[in-house]
């Protein structure tokens, strides 16, 4: 089964120089918005004005994976410091038993994000940080930023220099694919999990059904995802229980 969330029908928050598209039920974009996809409690794409800030208060039990798609972005997480994140570099926060605050901050340029939220396995624990920079991917074309699958990581050791993803408490993969036109890739995966992909550019296939920039694709029931670009394509995909 596939559903294609097209651009038209996204939620979409703005407030203080700061614009949110939001694939899922979020403050107050509600109603018949969809609330969840496997454990992808939240997808929004954050665009901030020069020197904007989008706050995230209080929250628990829930991990942030954050990418920067344009522009510089800083991290300020209760306790935990501060990241200067770059275009392609990828930050986790593990909320756990709780933060106070959390800010992501633009530069003195205008910044866009995506933001991902997955329900952990398990509540509580000590709130955490990761970050992978971009580097990490020079010369590939699919990349797996964050996982909570050990056989991924199994030294666990480097973390945000080595390459290897970053680990997430929950039974999910986040990954970024880049394709040429006429570039193919496949996802493997299980029916019994849920698959969401969104195309940050360009125009591709997935499991025949045309998806623009800004689509995102609900897939579930199968083993493989095939994804072909139509044009030069990017896509950022989340598979999760």
């Amino acid at each position: 089964m596939i559903q294609l969330h097209h651009p038209s029908t996204l939620g979409l928050l703005t407030r203080d120089g700061v614009t949110l598209r939001c694939h899922f039920a979020f403050r107050d974009y509600a109603g018949t918005a969809p609330v969840h996809w496997g454990r992808l409690r939240v997808l929004n794409r954050i665009e901030l004005d020069a020197d904007a800030t989008f706050r995230l208060a209080n929250e628990r039990s829930v991990e942030i994976v954050t990418l920067v798609l344009d522009g510089t972005v800083v991290v300020r997480v209760d306790g935990l410091g501060d990241s200067l994140l770059q275009p392609g570099d990828c930050h986790v926060v593990s909320a756990g038993d709780g933060i106070g605050l959390a800010t992501w901050q633009a530069g003195g340029a205008p910044a866009a994000l995506l933001q991902l939220w997955l329900l952990p396995e398990e509540e509580g624990g000590e709130p955490e940080i990761g970050l992978r920079r971009d580097a990490d991917r020079s010369g590939h074309e699919h990349i797996l930023l964050a996982s909570g699958f050990p056989e991924d990581d199994p030294e666990e050791t480097d973390q945000g220099r080595s390459g290897d993803p970053l680990p997430l408490k929950a039974r999910a993969r986040v990954l970024r694919i880049a394709l040429p036109a006429g570039g193919q890739a496949v996802i493997s995966t299980r029916a019994d999990r849920s698959v969401y992909a969104l195309v940050v550019a360009g125009r591709v296939d997935i499991l025949g059904r045309d998806a623009d920039v800004g689509c995102g694709a609900a897939v579930t029931g199968c083993e493989t995802v095939i994804v072909r670009a139509l044009e030069p394509s990017h896509l950022v995909v989340c598979d999760s229980d």
